[in-house]
């Protein structure tokens, strides 16, 4: 684990700067160049070390968090965190793990399900399917170095992907095993964007406490290699504490 820091004591506040909020700023700059993972000291010790009270040290600490600079795990620590940098782009490869590793952390996919399905009205009119045909429904957890960051579930035009469930390795990427191996040169076709509280089964999936917000991203792949046509829809929730999401709009 990475040694703790060790903070120097805030610059006096301007008079109408409560004093938890000139700690958090002293911290914020104290931490900015620290790895990721970096322990920071408990409360007790940042109020020795801070010249304030333990109460305050905390109220610090909850501000840095709601910045997304910390994070805090029950019964460990509180550490350096960063945000993953999820740029949604026409022109950016829609691959998740990707832009995971771009961020030089390391990502996970693990499948918890297949199914045929009747997909709802949205489903298929955003996928181009006709009333009668089914798709094939793909349920997948998305881990960050071993830690539950999202989850998601897409949707398959089965006449496009073929023997789909024993082509694709559970924890292998989409983007690649649809570029690499049915060569259809994915690209964004259509991508919606929403940040709200989560949902009561997403915050029990994701183990968060409150209702805190999330990221939910409905993305549709098209097959460039065959005139556009609509490949997959996937529907997933990211934690916003763990992903900063960019959308570059080119029309």
């Amino acid at each position: 684990m990475i040694d703790p820091i060790a903070p120097t004591p805030p610059k006096k506040p301007p008079s109408r700067v409560p004093v938890y909020l000139a700690a958090a700023d002293t911290l914020a700059e104290q931490i900015a160049d620290q790895p990721v993972g970096t322990r920071l000291p408990s409360e007790e010790e940042l109020a020795k070390q801070l010249g304030i009270s333990r109460l305050t040290a905390r109220a610090a600490l909850a501000a840095l968090e709601r910045r997304y600079l910390v994070r805090r795990r029950q019964g460990s620590g509180t550490f350096v965190s960063r945000r993953v940098d999820y740029l949604i782009s026409r022109h950016h490869p829609p691959s998740w793990s990707q832009s995971v590793r771009s961020a030089g952390l390391t990502p996970d996919v693990r499948t918890t399900g297949w199914r045929l399905a009747s997909p709802s009205p949205d489903v298929r009119r955003r996928m181009r399917i006709g009333p009668r045909r089914q798709v094939l429904a793909l349920s997948r957890d998305r881990f960050i170095d071993n830690e539950l960051v999202g989850f998601a579930e897409s949707f398959f035009d089965t006449a496009v992907v073929p023997d789909l469930t024993q082509v694709l390795d559970p924890a292998a990427s989409l983007y690649g095993v649809l570029a690499d191996h049915y060569g259809l040169q994915p690209v964004r076709g259509w991508f919606g964007v929403a940040i709200d509280p989560a949902p009561p089964e997403v915050a029990e999936h994701l183990g968060l406490t409150g209702r805190p917000p999330v990221i939910s991203i409905r993305s549709r792949t098209d097959a460039a290699a065959r005139d556009h046509r609509p490949v997959e829809l996937t529907v997933s929730w990211l934690r916003a504490d763990v992903f900063r999401v960019e959308i570059d709009f080119d029309t």
